[in-house]
């Protein structure tokens, strides 16, 4: 306390001059509208600004939220699309009508750990068997194509990317007829390759390559990535068409794994045409 009394003695003139300056200020408010008004202008404007940086903070803070929510309900946009539904078409006597029945659903997903510079990478997602996710189910993100399940436990999914050589997806140019098997060739983790398109193809640089039809995994139409260069495979009739990938895996965090409620059915009926071969 000896010690308190000492300083503010020693600051008693400072602390008098700031004294009288509170007083003067006071009176100057209280006697003359002019002042009252600009201070209580500059009081107003200082505390908007304050105001206004407290608000970003808590919506910076609230980033993770809106995002989830966001991922969440882009899940369910893509499950309610135009693309998700199989036509089923009903005739009769009198008119044509066509129904469709869905086909695809989304369930969003964080990847919680990942690789992308080895000889095989891979990807683990906080998604498992609990909810919902099996063996082969597609994996996309918002830019395009990721990979393919590999293992599900309860409550986790590992999945084998593009960017890794034991997979292979069917792929095809998004103006074009012609498709092939698209993989990798455990180079660089930005680029993948498209194989066996016919010499008389008219490919050009930047032309868009997406998944094909032909795939039990993904939909048709999802991108996988764009023309870089292309040269002629060893036997001189088709080209190697080296792809820039639209998925950018050093940087994935979230994705949307695809269940397909027609790929039983349609397993089931190619086993038999394969199983009949003689």
């Amino acid at each position: 306390m000896r010690y308190l009394l000492a300083f503010l003695y020693g600051k008693r003139i400072f602390l008098l001059f700031l004294a009288l300056q509170l007083v003067a200020f006071v009176l100057i408010y209280r006697s003359r509208s002019f002042q009252r008004s600009s201070i209580l202008d500059s009081s107003a404007l200082a505390s908007g600004h304050i105001l206004e940086v407290y608000s970003d903070y808590t919506q910076y803070l609230d980033l993770e939220h809106q995002n989830q929510r966001l991922s969440e309900e882009n899940a369910r946009l893509r499950s309610l699309s135009p693309d998700a539904y199989f036509p089923i078409t009903q005739n009769t006597s009198q008119t044509e009508d066509t129904v469709y029945q869905i086909q695809y659903t989304y369930l969003k997903a964080n990847v919680i750990n990942s690789s992308f510079r080895k000889a095989r990478n891979f990807l683990t997602l906080n998604r498992g068997r609990l909810h919902g996710v099996e063996e082969e189910m597609g994996v996309i993100s918002p830019q395009g194509a990721v990979g393919i399940v590999k293992n599900v436990s309860d409550h986790f999914s590992t999945v084998i990317p593009l960017i890794n050589p034991g997979i292979s997806v069917s792929g095809k140019f998004e103006k074009q007829r012609f498709f092939g098997p698209v993989s990798w060739k455990k180079q660089d983790y930005r680029y993948i390759t498209l194989s066996d398109i016919p010499r008389h193809a008219k490919v050009n640089r930047n032309d868009t390559v997406v998944t094909d039809s032909r795939s039990l995994t993904f939909p048709a139409g999802i991108l996988i990535g764009t023309v870089d260069t292309l040269r002629l495979q060893e036997d001189q009739n088709f080209y190697e068409v080296r792809l820039r990938l639209s998925t950018d895996f050093s940087s994935l965090e979230q994705v949307y794994i695809i269940k397909d409620k027609m790929k039983l059915e349609r397993q089931q009926l190619e086993q038999l045409n394969t199983d009949s071969t003689p």
